[in-house]
């Protein structure tokens, strides 16, 4: 890439791959020349994998590894790379990965008025539940008893989890998990590649009386974006960005009686 490809008019990098499809078109996609030329993009050609070539499965001979940006740019066995004044016109790029409005259908669908997703907005999700589950029988302990909840949050284009609130009640009342790895990093608000892993513990004093615990989880990153409530006003046709609060009914023990 030339250094004045601002001025020569190359807006984009293609990553052409190696496999095609049934039509024998080749899987492309690219990414906007800046984030590929940043430093601190941290965009890769990778090669290897923990030290070896890297497998098959995973891109051989040559991934794009592109941090932040959805898993259709990052694309495997890649064959050609391209510095070009305009986007790809492949497939993948101009006929699918595009967010619309709930009230376009395939009838009406026109993807060229929609742009490529890049960036991912932020999500989470519920991993696991330890305790408080409903076991069943006459024998179980007395006491409801305490519930951890465990899961991942993540962001694109770099930003951070700021924060994972974490409700019981539907979403009536909240309080805020403990982030145990990754999120945000002071004074670098813009090169958080990894997910949050975060954890949550509910005392048994909490859920005492509780016959269920209606777990909601909502993210917020470091631009203060947040997950919004339900999926229905951002539902589309691809089913792509879907990133509504995570939600999980728990039963909890009864106390014997």
């Amino acid at each position: 890439v030339p250094e004045d490809y601002d001025e020569v008019g190359l807006a984009h990098v293609h990553f052409v791959g190696l496999d095609t499809d049934m039509s024998k078109q080749t899987y492309e996609a690219s990414i906007p020349i800046n984030k590929a030329l940043d430093r601190r993009g941290d965009v890769l050609l990778a090669f290897e994998m923990n030290g070896e070539p890297i497998p098959r499965d995973h891109g051989y001979p040559v991934r794009a590894v592109v941090p932040g940006t959805v898993g259709a740019r990052n694309v495997k066995w890649v064959g050609k790379v391209l510095a070009s004044k305009t986007e790809s016109q492949g497939f993948w790029q101009q006929r699918d990965y595009k967010n619309f409005s709930p009230s376009t259908d395939w009838e009406n669908v026109d993807f060229d008025r929609a742009p490529a997703i890049q960036d991912m907005p932020i999500q989470s999700a519920i991993a696991a539940i330890e305790g408080g589950l409903e076991e069943g029988g006459d024998d179980e302990e007395e006491g409801v008893g305490s519930l951890t909840i465990k899961g991942y949050a993540y962001s694109g284009g770099g930003r951070g989890v700021a924060r994972v609130d974490i409700s019981i009640d539907g979403g009536k009342t909240w309080e805020v998990a403990d982030i145990k790895q990754g999120g945000w990093k002071h004074g670098d608000y813009a090169r958080t590649w990894t997910w949050a892993l975060w954890e949550h513990h509910v005392p048994e004093a909490k859920l005492k009386g509780l016959e269920e615990a209606d777990i909601c989880v909502k993210a917020t990153d470091t631009s203060y974006n947040v997950q919004p409530e339900r999926i229905e006003p951002y539902w589309n046709l691809r089913g792509v960005l879907a990133n509504s609060w995570a939600r999980q009914k728990v039963p909890l023990r009864r106390e014997a009686a």
